[in-house]
């Protein structure tokens, strides 16, 4: 059985001492608030899947980061990181809650497909609120799920208006710099410790749900023509559900399966690269398929 939390990177939290940080370019000061939360308490999904994360599992002390103005921060994971997940889809995303009713307030969860410098398209914004209350880490589901293909990058974002002071919850830095990035108006794209967030990196967790199953039935599903410009038969003994993805990772097609013979039209979608997951009575199996 895999584990719940999947930690991509697997080294010791460091203890985050609240100091103030000075910026390294013209115009944005990035700061830490000190004594933010000692303890953080796990509240989040421990069934048929996986958390992505670069945060260890257990946490001592976090901090949090402001910059006075808006800004956008997260994570990105590489597509070589995700190359076993194509098929899952992230179904939520975890943020800290401190339960400190200072930290109250409107976010937004960005999420974008590709891009090696910066998140290329978005494929996800909606808005949360974080009630100051919880003082752990909350789970928020996704309105729309969106599919991993395994074969782009995946930037877990969040952003805030800057009308909190210090709105990103941190960690001691982990030692990998896709797990810094940070957006400014006007700035673009960078690593936080160029711009004033030496020592910190943050906290990002997003839920994969259906990853502990696939790929247990591969060798039992077959989809043809393959590639196809019209219709594809998906043979599978034990078939009970068929999902499709496109390249943005949103779902095109979600349908229970009656027979271990069904049917599906591609022609009606553009040309390019789909996902099909394909559930049975013994696990999930993942096919990309060519539309011409």
């Amino acid at each position: 059985m895999k584990k719940n939390l999947l930690s991509l990177m697997m080294v010791c939290c460091l203890s985050v001492m609240g100091v103030q940080a000075q910026n390294n370019v013209e115009g944005i000061n990035v700061k830490t608030a000190p004594d933010f939360v000692s303890m953080v308490a796990a509240n989040r999904a421990t069934t048929d899947g996986v958390w992505l994360t670069y945060a260890p599992e257990e946490l001592t002390e976090i901090t949090a980061v402001g910059i006075g103005m808006g800004f956008s921060w997260g994570s990105m994971f590489p597509a070589s990181m995700l190359t076993e997940f194509a098929g899952a889809t992230i179904t939520s995303f975890a943020f800290v809650d401190s339960g400190d009713p200072a930290y109250e307030g409107d976010y937004e969860v960005r999420i974008y497909l590709g891009g090696e410098t910066q998140g290329e398209t978005m494929v996800c914004q909606e808005p949360f609120h974080v009630s100051g209350t919880q003082g752990n880490i909350v789970e928020y589901p996704l309105n729309t799920p969106i599919g991993i293909d395994g074969t782009q990058n995946l930037w877990v974002m969040f952003y805030q208006d800057g009308s909190l002071e210090y709105p990103a919850p941190a960690m001691g830095d982990m030692g990998d710099p896709n797990n810094r990035w940070i957006a400014v108006d006007g700035y673009g794209w960078m690593d936080l410790a160029t711009v004033g967030g030496e020592g910190y990196s943050w906290l990002v967790w997003a839920y994969a749900d259906g990853y502990d199953m696939i790929g247990e039935n591969a060798d039992e599903v077959a989809i043809y023509p393959n590639p196809t410009t019209g219709n594809v038969t998906v043979s599978a003994t034990g078939m009970n559900h068929i999902s499709v993805f496109n390249g943005l990772g949103q779902m095109v097609y979600d349908a229970p399966a009656s027979s271990h013979l069904e049917t599906l039209d591609m022609s009606q979608y553009q040309a390019g690269v789909y996902v099909v997951r394909v559930a049975t009575e013994n696990g999930v199996s993942v096919r990309r398929v060519t539309v011409m």
